[in-house]
């Protein structure tokens, strides 16, 4: 029975001591925690920033190009969506910008990539801080078999015609200016209300994917939809030729773009 008592007495002593230099350990290391950390703190992992949109000084020189859309057909004001821009970043800078609106009524991406071969322009385009287009609607709402009604097999070969001719496009600006941010506005479908919807939505909403996709490849472009900007809002924006924006239309382009430069 003594031996037992002096084995529980040494051992109740034993954990006693224990205890006092786990105590005394916290008790130190809470005092100077860093006694925990590694000899060589590993740096935290910087995550990159990302360029912004906008030149780091500002816009100078604005080179719009492309069709109707960007040459402001059915506004009453004559800006468009382009010209709206331009007065936008003119505020926004508090400096006026040199404006060389290119775009033609009427013009397929073909026409446009032979519009770039000119010296003129590319020398323009080599000038830029920003370029603005729109390409696509003529090729594709061209292809009708009547009032609202939809060649489907010249759909297809226009569209393909198109997305060949709109990466042309994109690497023709970059050859020419590396740095330029490029802003390309997507479709709208102007026969969302009409009989043409059924064959018109889809390849519209293909075709803007197929754009971004793209745009995706080359540094600096940006894609800016504007489709639901005038699904089920034909009537509120769309221009009296049902076709192009009205005012209030190209304002509500001119908005969308300015969100995704800034």
């Amino acid at each position: 029975m003594r031996t037992s008592g002096r084995m529980l007495w040494r051992t109740a002593g034993l954990l006693s001591f224990v205890s006092f230099l786990l105590f005394a350990t916290g008790f130190v290391l809470a005092l100077n925690p860093q006694q925990l950390a590694p000899a060589k703190a590993t740096a935290p992992t910087e995550t990159p920033e990302q360029a912004s949109p906008m030149p780091a000084d500002g816009v100078q020189k604005v080179v719009a190009l492309g069709d109707s859309l960007t040459r402001g057909a059915g506004d009453a004001n004559g800006q468009g969506y382009a010209g709206l821009v331009r007065q936008a970043l003119e505020k926004k800078l508090g400096k006026s910008i040199t404006f060389s609106n290119l775009a033609i009524n009427g013009q397929e991406s073909t026409d446009l990539v032979k519009q770039l071969s000119q010296e003129q322009v590319k020398s323009l385009l080599s000038e830029a801080n920003l370029v603005l287009f729109t390409i696509g609607g003529n090729d594709m709402f061209r292809q009708t078999g009547g009032l609202y009604t939809i060649d489907k097999e010249k759909l297809a070969a226009a569209t393909k015609q198109l997305t060949t001719n709109y990466e042309e496009v994109i690497k023709q600006i970059r050859a020419v200016n590396p740095k330029a941010t490029i802003v390309y506005t997507t479709l709208y479908n102007p026969f969302g209300d009409t009989e043409a919807s059924v064959d018109t939505i889809q390849p519209v909403l293909d075709w803007n994917n197929t754009a971004s996709q793209i745009a995706a490849k080359y540094p600096r472009v940006i894609v800016v939809p504007t489709y639901d900007l005038f699904a089920n809002k034909e009537k509120a924006y769309l221009y009296t030729d049902h076709f192009h924006p009205n005012t209030a239309g190209y304002e509500r382009m001119a908005a969308r773009i300015m969100q995704a430069l800034e």
